[in-house]
């Protein structure tokens, strides 16, 4: 999914431009209609899930701003392939659209855009809430992408009518698809602003920590090669097990300070990273016929630890980095920096080990010709690492950038009452916010 910008459009889809997709996630002859239950610009309008041909239609209204590097067919099928994706298969994504009921619309197979007046997606995670007495409760988080309004739609407010509606409606919307998950309560919205902080924060979804690091894709001559482990695809189900193992005693476990009511979390499974990977693997085959193989870097913090790592471990004795490759802004970001707990006992250990993984990735990156990689909201021993490599800050030898514009990560909260305000209270705080929460 691309970055949440209201951009350019003003073609009408070709009869032949249609390509084959995969199955519908939506039953295209019962659409399911909303109306409107809060205070909007258009309580005329509603939302309601996008048929196959309307979800098409939405690839072509925005390609001319997302399809980046890819031509139209192909950016076509690559929106088929990673909804395809076992994260986003079988009701995992939603394809929803804002129309006016008293128009006319052909849903089944309509010749223009225009009954669509703004479209977006929403991505279904597994996530939890922990909260201060200490209830645990599993829930579903829905991640909203593609929010997108043709041109001459815009200026009329459809985008944050859609919004309102859509936030306010997906709190009910749970997992029809999964009988093992039907009972879930949605707990938390969440999208990546790339228009600033306060338009989506006017609607419900509160900003929150969006910061990251930038570091050259060129080393230093005095670095030697790194001593790590590449992580392979073959690697990602074991890896991937230990980190939301560790995850979840992370969040549950740690103190709560004053102040603090609720932590919530997106957990980093290997569905959520295949499909990552998936949007990488299309787009490098598209620009440089090869895939990616190199899924990330593993290096052992204690002697004897073992690579993958063993059923029901949680990982506390490596440090491991999942990447994806950009092929369009030639950067390597790291979805996801596995860092177990510090303490004077293997501070020394895990600083290593974590610039070994740092060191690996410049590699990783040189070796495609990128000129940079990136880690989102880095901790402390993250800038250590890299500072160890490239020097300070101050220096010129990393960025430290807190964005204030693109991919603002925002979360509305939903409260378990009926009837409740779906604001969100002071105190949640949004743990392990990186790259590979993003939609």
């Amino acid at each position: 999914m691309a970055f949440h910008r209201l951009q350019i459009l003003n073609r009408q889809i070709q009869p032949n431009s249609l390509v084959e997709m995969a199955p519908s996630t939506t039953s295209p002859s019962s659409p399911i209609l909303s109306s409107s239950p809060i205070d909007v610009k258009h309580p005329d309008l509603v939302i309601r899930q996008a048929t196959i041909p309307e979800r098409h239609q939405t690839w072509v209204i925005n390609k001319e701003s997302w399809a980046g590097i890819l031509s139209e067919n192909a950016y076509y099928l690559r929106e088929a392939h990673i909804s395809s994706q076992d994260l986003t298969r079988n009701g995992g994504i939603t394809y929803w659209i804002l129309v006016d009921p008293a128009a006319p619309c052909d849903g089944a197979c309509p010749q223009s855009p225009d009954h669509i007046l703004s479209a977006c997606e929403a991505i279904r995670k597994p996530s939890l809430i922990v909260r201060q007495d200490g209830e645990v409760e599993e829930v579903i988080c829905w991640c909203i992408g593609s929010v997108y309004t043709a041109e001459r739609h815009r200026g009329k407010g459809y985008a944050k009518t859609m919004l309102q509606l859509l936030g306010h409606q997906l709190k009910e919307f749970r997992d029809p698809s999964d009988p093992k998950r039907a009972n879930l309560r949605v707990g938390f919205s969440v999208l990546y602003s790339d228009i600033g902080k306060k338009f989506y924060a006017k609607i419900g979804w509160q900003p929150h920590q969006s910061s990251h690091i930038s570091f050259p894709a060129k080393l230093p001559s005095s670095v030697s090669s790194a001593k790590v482990k590449n992580v392979l695809k073959s690697d990602l189900r074991a890896l991937c097990a230990a980190d939301c193992t560790h995850v979840r005693r992370l969040v549950t476990r740690s103190s709560f300070p004053a102040g603090l009511k609720a932590r919530c979390v997106q957990f980093p499974t290997k569905e959520v990273m295949d499909w990552h990977h998936a949007r990488e693997e299309y787009i490098g085959q598209y620009v440089t016929t090869k895939a990616p193989m190199i899924k990330g870097a593993w290096a052992a913090i204690t002697q004897g630890a073992e690579y993958p790592p063993k059923e029901g471990s949680e990982g506390l004795d490596a440090v491991w980095a999942i990447w994806t490759h950009d092929f369009g802004l030639k950067k390597l970001v790291f979805l996801r920096l596995h860092i177990p707990p510090i303490d004077k006992s293997n501070q020394d250990a895990a600083h290593q080990a974590l610039r070994q993984v740092v060191i690996s990735a410049v590699r990783e990156a040189e070796a495609w010709g990128f000129k940079e990689i990136i880690s989102w909201n880095p901790t402390d021993a993250t800038e250590n690492a890299v500072a160890s490599v490239f020097g300070k800050e101050s220096e010129g030898g990393y960025d430290l950038v807190h964005r204030e514009m693109d991919s603002i990560a925002s979360l509305m909260w939903y409260d378990r009452e009926e009837g409740s305000e779906e604001v969100e209270p002071e105190g949640i705080e949004w743990c392990v916010n990186e790259k590979f929460a993003w939609c």
